[in-house]
């Protein structure tokens, strides 16, 4: 996802349809929660396209909150952000750049070398076995 595509998206999230000038405010709530991800340590390949869902939550989860008219549903809004954060504080792997392979198996097309999918095996035999002959 890029990041004008991100921000389509917390369009969406906070229900504004019509473009205006509250275009660049939503814009700029979205950079606050991207800023805050970058101050916890988030590094910067993780949020300059972001892909990975719970940053795409986090960052929608934190529009929502900040930018809802609703003041009654601030505190559940904006908890969900917090409960997002924390899971984002609790797995590493946000704190260095993604692998590129764990993107690949995200969503990516199978790797044709990869011994450990049996749909890469050239003999066609999707059971893996090296010997279709021997029965496994």
């Amino acid at each position: 996802m890029t990041l004008a595509e991100l921000y389509q998206a917390a369009r969406l999230r906070v229900r504004k349809s019509i473009s205006d000038d509250l275009d660049k405010d939503v814009e700029r709530t979205a950079q606050a929660a991207i800023a805050d991800l970058k101050r916890i340590g988030v590094c910067d390949e993780w949020l300059k396209d972001p892909s990975d869902p719970l940053i795409i939550e986090t960052i929608l989860s934190y529009v929502k909150a900040n930018y809802s008219i609703d003041t009654d549903a601030y505190p559940v809004l904006s908890g969900i952000y917090d409960m997002n954060m924390t899971k984002i504080k609790g797995d590493g792997k946000y704190f260095v750049a993604p692998d590129p392979v764990e993107e690949d198996q995200q969503g990516g097309d199978p790797d044709p070398a990869d011994p450990t999918d049996p749909a890469s095996d050239p003999s066609g035999d999707p059971s893996g076995d090296p010997d279709p002959g021997t029965g496994g």
